[in-house]
């Protein structure tokens, strides 16, 4: 069992470390100019004009929604780092452990709310016209495994706790 640990561990830290590396990559190959550009067209944009509808406004606009999506598959990396913490338990033997119901209820929800923030930023990137989308499209990419997946970490959390409980219970009347 302990070897089967270890694999899963280094999977884990290999899955980690590679989407970390993507991530960088994708920041590396984002024009962070733009903020530049942004800058100074705030020191040159007449006040008087409506902010929402210049063309900078949308520039800036698809700057910081594209940070956001840097954070959020940030955040997601962050939600495989639970599954150390997982693995760690069952390897001391605490297999329903407060800690791993809580920690797949926290992947859950590290998943669910990645796909649904991940959804609305790729609409609002298409409605300022910087990219396309289409609804059924999006669900085409991790979206479509990533919310099974959430959800399926909630119910393995209620099991978990359920399990412990009854473990508890069984410890009781022997």
């Amino acid at each position: 069992m302990k070897d089967k640990i270890n694999i899963l561990t280094i999977i884990t830290y290999g899955v980690i470390l590679s989407s970390i590396s993507i991530l960088l990559n994708d920041m590396r190959e984002f024009d962070f100019n733009q903020f530049t550009a942004f800058q100074n067209w705030a020191k040159a944009a007449n006040k008087t004009d409506p902010w929402f509808t210049s063309k900078n406004a949308i520039k800036w606009s698809f700057y910081v929604i594209s940070a956001a999506l840097f954070f959020w598959r940030g955040y997601l990396i962050y939600g495989f780092s639970y599954f150390l913490s997982i693995l760690k338990e069952i390897e001391i033997g605490n297999y329903f452990s407060d800690k791993n119901s809580k920690s797949f209820k926290k992947i859950g929800d590290i998943f669910t709310s990645y796909a649904a923030s991940v959804l609305i930023l790729r609409f609002l990137l298409a409605s300022i016209g910087k990219s396309t989308f289409n609804f059924f499209q999006e669900f085409k990419t991790e979206l479509t495994i990533l919310i099974p997946c959430g959800l399926a970490f909630y119910i393995l959390a209620e099991l978990f706790k359920r399990a412990k409980a009854t473990e508890e219970e069984n410890e009781l009347t022997i």
